[in-house]
């Protein structure tokens, strides 16, 4: 079973899926391979919730980063933003031209880089709302944003989305444009992109076609006029100007072909074809690109349960020159700090240059690290710290208007994520950290992996595979060689915590390895593995135990009733004579020797049968032992072998149960055997002696002790009062706060130097009628008066409760109070009442 458990868990370990994967489609949980892919699921959603928790612990062992700074447009901001008057700042979202002033103040202020986690896929609607911010004559909102970009060129990087999902995205068709103008002339497609991008920010099809060792980019036209037009336009009055011919499609470039040239990059050593295909591109519009800015996405993935735990720094985008790797935007922005191009990959790690590397999977996967417990107050995240692009706001309109910047944000040799953080529920991603985190400081931690070259390595399937089938028969071992522990109660929670401190041994390692090396194993598949093994072979274990116990028990049962023997076969100390505080009860039937005249000895017999059937029903239901019948008398107890701190309570209960019993019963007995029962009880508590007794030839799992005595007196006491439950001060004490009892005397038995105070068990609380609580009431107060010394008033009042409420302890005062008045007792009278020679148990003096 071991083998079975470890093969199937590990198997399931084995196949886990690659973090970015394909969608397939969904296969019905009854075919195999659906139910495979479910079990799959499920223990891989197992797996990321231990993740998450070592994810935790790590960061809490971590200092956050300072290399990364979230410069967040939040809600503050944007209330402050409602109630500027400055052109522009109102609005939402706002005019690029403000974004790129934002950007280039970034940039000023020290920062290294600026990455814009701001979508740009259309043209900008606004016109330059402030020429203050501007230095050209510039009209438009896009242009003015291109010259804040390329007054600081290579510190700005622009982001850009991804789908791997839905339909291809394809240009649009080339018929509307029949003319096309030569623009210009250029060595090489990398010299011409920049003429390239010029064509398509005025929204016309761009073409690229080779001449000789050169190549030539011609612009789109309706007619000559307009070719001639676009020619002024873009600086080529005079082009040559031709029609368009249908093989031109093919020398066509697009926004996206431009962008995709302007953003890809070379990695060495790794297979791209591992690497997750995204269909349709979400880029800056044509206008924003180039001018020396950079490029790298900026979509997040989450896992089944929603959580982003990683980053994809890698895709493949198929264009129709070809397939383009495409990076995210932190790794873009350590590309430009390290001043390469070119990405390596080996043994599980992707270099950035000679300085930079990250743990990453073949399918262009970063687990990252997440250096906080918690997301931070504010946009920081895991991240030092975040600040409101308000502020960087303001230092933009200060240095604009020649005045000093009012903020020192201390951005001196660090990189900005401008994010936004307001609004759309969209900019808020559940991580390991929090339900809600910024997706700019995600980038920024994203970024602060990478600079540090830290990250998350998951440990290959194999590892992970060895690990199961190691726990599963580390499980089985655990369960055979301690099955020996199952004996006993003490030896089976011995036998379940040997299973508990394996696992917290295997969780303990898991751990700091996660922490100590940066390396996570499997912890949810061995975990059940071992479990599961153990569980099987306890079983197999429990089995060959019960061969052992019925073999016990067919030996004792010769002289024990099978119950103990069952018991003594779990625990053999039980046999072994021990002192404890339990509760005894016994109780006999009311003027049993009256009852069984004129009956037969087949009558008798069957009903005392069904009397003790009834009485021993009510004990096992309330976790007793029946201990022995003596004649009609039953003996009972509570608190062995199975220890409890409520066997009081469970005695209490029990005489309830057996009046309410019997009273449910009386009439059945009395039409089929022509008679009524009635039993009278006593209850003790106190330390006694339990064990098996007994000889050689008989022996009885039974208690001797004071208590036992107490119970037998306290049962033969009810004839003096025609009470019929009476329990002892022990049982009071303990049982007291869900029982209503009843001081009915004090009374000094034979034998005996110390006083007994008699209580009778009344009824549970909560249930006790009103005419009761009347009684109770009438009663106390006339008890008062009695040990008082006020003999008439205690007269007066036990007789209208012996009246009133046909209570007989009330008549057996209401004679003594009678007998008071014409003797009054001795002045050292206390109340107590002896037990003299010929006389009832207790003498009512």
């Amino acid at each position: 079973m071991a083998v079975f458990f470890g093969c199937v868990l590990g198997i399931l370990v084995y196949l886990r899926a690659p973090q970015l994967a394909a969608p397939r489609e969904d296969s019905p949980t009854w075919v195999p391979s659906g139910a495979v892919e479910a079990a799959q699921g499920w223990l891989e959603g197992l797996e990321r919730r231990t993740y998450d928790w070592r994810v935790l612990e790590l960061g809490a062992r971590s200092e956050r980063p300072d290399e990364a700074v979230v410069v967040a447009i939040d809600d503050e901001t944007l209330a402050e933003a409602r109630q500027d008057d400055r052109p522009g700042v109102a609005t939402q979202p706002w005019p690029r031209q403000l974004v790129g002033a934002m950007a280039h103040r970034l940039v000023e202020e020290g920062a290294l880089l600026v990455l814009l986690d701001l979508p740009f896929p259309e043209l900008s609607p606004n016109a330059c709302v402030n020429p203050k911010l501007s230095l050209g004559a510039t009209s438009s909102d896009d242009a003015s944003f291109r010259e804040f970009l390329e007054r600081d060129p290579g510190k700005a990087l622009l982001s850009f989305s991804w789908e791997s999902q839905g339909a291809r995205v394809l240009p649009p068709a080339s018929r509307l444009w029949p003319y096309r103008v030569k623009v210009g002339t250029f060595p090489g497609i990398s010299e011409a992109r920049e003429r390239t991008q010029t064509v398509l920010a005025v929204q016309r099809p761009a073409f690229v076609i080779p001449a000789g060792n050169q190549v030539e980019v011609w612009g789109g036209a309706t007619d000559e006029a307009d070719a001639k037009s676009l020619g002024s336009r873009l600086g080529a009055p005079g082009a040559v100007i031709a029609e368009r011919r249908a093989s031109d499609d093919t020398f066509r470039v697009g926004p996206t072909d431009l962008f995709v040239s302007l953003a890809e990059v070379q990695v060495d050593g790794l297979d791209t074809s591992k690497l997750l295909e995204v269909r349709q591109l979400q880029h800056p519009v044509a206008p924003l690109l180039g001018g020396g800015a950079g490029y790298g996405a900026v979509t997040l993935t989450a896992d089944p349960d929603g959580v982003v735990r990683g980053i994809p720094h890698l895709v493949v985008y198929t264009a129709r020159d070809g397939r383009h790797v495409l990076p995210s935007l932190p790794l873009a922005a350590a590309m430009r700090l390290a001043n390469t191009r070119t990405l390596r990959y080996a043994n599980g790690r992707l270099h950035v240059g000679d300085e930079y590397s990250v743990p990453m999977d073949d399918s262009g996967f970063s687990l990252m690290r997440w250096d906080a417990p918690t997301a931070g107050r504010g946009s920081r995240g895991s991240l030092s710290r975040s600040i409101r692009a308000w502020n960087v706001l303001l230092n933009v309109f200060d240095v604009a208007d020649e005045r000093p910047a009012r903020f020192d944000n201390d951005l001196e040799g660090r990189t900005v994520v401008l994010t936004r953080t307001a609004g759309e529920s969209g900019h808020m991603r559940a991580t390991p950290i929090g339900p809600e985190t910024p997706g700019g400081a995600i980038l920024g931690q994203a970024l602060a992996n990478i600079l540090r070259s830290e990250g998350i390595s998951r440990a290959p399937a194999d590892h992970d595979l060895a690990l199961t089938m190691g726990l599963a028969f580390l499980g089985a071992f655990l369960a055979l060689s301690l099955s020996f522990l199952l004996r006993s109660l003490r030896g089976a929670l011995l036998y379940v915590s040997g299973l508990g401190l394996a696992g917290a041994g295997y969780t303990a390692a898991a751990s700091y390895v996660f922490i100590e090396q940066r390396l996570w194993v499997a912890m949810a598949g061995p975990l059940l593995a071992m479990v599961g093994a153990f569980a099987v072979t306890t079983v197999y274990a429990f089995r060959n135990e019960q061969q052992i116990r019925d073999f016990v028990q067919a030996a004792l049962g010769r002289y024990v009733s099978p119950e103990v023997a069952r018991l003594v076969t779990r625990d053999l100390s039980l046999m072994r004579p021990e002192r404890r505080r339990m509760s005894v009860y016994i109780c006999d039937i009311e003027g049993f020797t009256r009852l069984s005249e004129g009956m037969t000895p087949e009558q008798l017999v069957g009903l005392f049968n069904e009397y003790l059937l009834e009485m021993a029903a009510v004990v096992r239901s309330t976790a007793g032992q029946m201990d022995k019948y003596i004649g009609d008398s039953v003996m009972a107890f509570w608190g062995a072998p199975v220890r409890t701190e409520r066997h009081a309570h469970l005695a209490c209960e029990a005489a309830l149960k057996m009046r309410e019993v019997l009273a449910a019963r009386q009439d059945a007995w009395e039409k089929k055997y022509g008679r009524r029962l009635s039993f009278r009880a006593g209850v003790d508590t106190g330390e006694v002696v339990v064990g098996d007794m007994g000889s050689e030839l008989k022996s009885n799992y039974t208690v001797l002790g004071d208590a036992v005595g107490l119970a037998a007196r306290l049962e033969s006491l009810n004839k003096v009062y025609g009470t019929y439950v009476l329990v002892g001060d022990g049982t009071v004490t303990l049982a007291g706060d869900n029982y209503v009892f009843r001081v009915v005397d004090r009374v000094r038995l034979k034998g005996r130097a110390e006083p007994l105070r008699v209580h009778e068990l009344v009824g549970r609380k909560g249930e006790i009628t009103t005419p009761q609580q009347e009684q109770l009431a009438v009663y106390e107060r006339a008890l008062t008066a009695y040990h008082q010394r006020r003999f008439p008033e205690a007269h007066a009042l036990f007789e209208r409760s012996a009246t009133d409420f046909k209570d007989s302890v009330s008549a057996v005062y209401a004679a003594r109070c009678a007998r008071f008045l014409v003797t009054p007792p001795p002045a050292e009278w206390d109340g107590v009442h002896g037990l003299e020679e010929g006389d009832a148990p207790a003498i009512a003096a």
